[in-house]
């Protein structure tokens, strides 16, 4: 039977449990691909790729064997993992509006774990692989935020797409011998805290699909595959030092009626950015330019190790220093973010550089698929402002609602990114009123960083014929 509109909303509103596996004996089968892998490239004539040197399993305490997510906080994730990353004229419905067409894809089923419904299941060909794609994004950053909380208790998260970070200091795309662009973490979480160093954890972000009644060893395979390529990934790019900074490697299985299994791994690690001083010289509020001529062959020194010299690879390396100037690249690139999210424009135009595309939130858009900054919802006596968009569920219309605390937006707006990050850290703990939330009429999400994404059903409207 057709879910009504009602049912699907309150379906995103409800929590559901999505696995975790990460064990030593995941670790041992990726080592396994990674090793058929190599040997497979040594035949055909082609050098072995470089990855993380180790992988190991996330700690239990961190990660746990499940977490427990409502669907609408995994397209929050989706929309907040893809809301810089297209920078095209349609950014207002291609980005951070992403995770909509999702809307009647997850839901929990009987044992109470997340899964797909009849629609999610049944989708084209075409279509599973996007599908796969996009949703990978949304249960692993939901899952990769959750183990960096608990390794950095009393932080807030950040998550910025890589390829935004870099356009500001490397080529990202190599020659035609390369094909293709060169080898990168999908994300970088930003655990801070104001007064503190932040932390920096790469995350690279995979998914398939998989029949849990028909799982064979050419299905596990392809699990095994994406962990080893998101090795490759995070190798790609370093920190200081080399292999210093920490990464998570993550593969979702989308189980077709088997739920939903998210396998993480981990390089572990630590990566300190400087501690910046709100109102001196070098804090985040301070405009910054594109960074001329950062090399990227031979850029990453590896010392020797396991009998082999010291050597120079190719590689973005963000070297001791550079490494105050991409900490406020990093803090205003995430600025960014949450002012595209609420609707952006030339407000997020001031915190990117040139090669990052400041350009594309200067220029106009086209009617129907831009976001603007004049909408705004209150939730137990707090505003939000954003943009909102109208969408259809059959008869229903259905509107969608992306924004910020007011109090954090006007600070943002302003250029205030310092003042913004300590006034987010003393209201992170008011903001989650789960009493509150409930009154609204649709599913909603908040995070630590101010932001919120809300559903809700508008009232019918009465059309007179002509």
């Amino acid at each position: 039977m057709a879910r009504t509109a009602r049912q699907i909303l309150n379906a995103l509103s409800r929590d559901q449990s999505v696995r975790i596996r990460s064990t030593a004996e995941l670790v041992a089968h990726v080592d396994s691909a990674a090793a058929a892998i190599d040997k497979q490239r040594r035949e055909s004539g082609e050098e072995a790729a470089r990855r993380k040197p180790v992988l190991l399993p996330v700690a239990q305490a961190e990660c746990g064997r499940s977490i427990e997510l409502t669907p609408w906080q995994v397209l929050h994730a989706v929309a907040r993992g893809y809301v810089l990353a297209g920078q095209g004229m349609g950014r207002g419905l291609a980005e951070h509006w992403l995770g909509l067409k999702y809307c009647e894809a997850l839901y929990g089923n009987r044992a109470g774990a997340m899964d797909l419904t009849d629609k999610g299941r049944t989708a084209e060909r075409w279509y599973k692989a996007m599908q796969a794609r996009e949703l990978a994004v949304g249960f692993g950053l939901a899952a990769a935020e959750h183990i960096v909380r608990q390794h950095y208790p009393h932080h807030i998260v950040s998550v910025v797409d890589t390829s935004t970070v870099l356009r500001a200091g490397w080529a990202l795309g190599g020659s035609r011998r390369d094909k293709g662009s060169r080898p990168r973490p999908d994300y970088l979480i930003e655990a801070w805290k104001p007064g503190e160093p932040s932390k920096v954890v790469f995350v690279a972000c995979r998914g398939n699909h998989q029949k849990a009644s028909k799982r064979t060893a050419r299905t596990r395979s392809t699990t095994l595959r994406q962990l080893v390529k998101g090795a490759e990934l995070a190798e790609g790019m370093q920190i200081g030092p080399w292999n210093t900074a920490p990464c998570l490697i993550m593969s979702t299985e989308l189980m077709g009626q088997g739920g939903v299994v998210v396998n993480a791994l981990q390089s572990p690690g630590e990566a300190l950015l400087p501690l910046r001083i709100p109102g001196a010289p070098g804090n985040a509020d301070e405009e910054i330019k594109d960074k001329a001529g950062i090399p990227y062959p031979n850029a990453i020194p590896i010392p020797a190790r396991d009998g082999q010299r010291a050597q120079n690879v190719d590689g973005f390396q963000v070297g001791e220093n550079n490494l105050d100037w991409f900490g406020r690249l990093l803090a205003r690139t995430g600025t960014a973010g949450l002012t595209a999210f609420a609707g952006g424009g030339q407000k997020t135009a001031q915190y990117l550089t040139t090669r990052q595309g400041r350009e594309h939130y200067n220029a106009p858009t086209f009617a129907a698929t831009s976001s603007y900054h004049d909408a705004e919802i209150t939730i137990g006596g707090t505003k939000f402002v954003g943009t909102d968009h109208v969408f259809r569920m059959e008869t229903v219309r259905i509107e969608a609602f992306s924004g910020m605390d007011s109090r954090l937006y006007e600070l943002i707006k302003d250029g205030r990114v310092e003042d913004y990050r300590k006034a987010a850290y003393e209201l992170r703990s008011t903001r989650h009123d789960p009493n509150e939330a409930e009154k609204w009429n649709g599913p909603i999400s908040f995070h630590d960083d101010g932001t919120v994404m809300a559903l809700s059903i508008l009232p019918v409207r009465r059309r007179h014929p002509l």
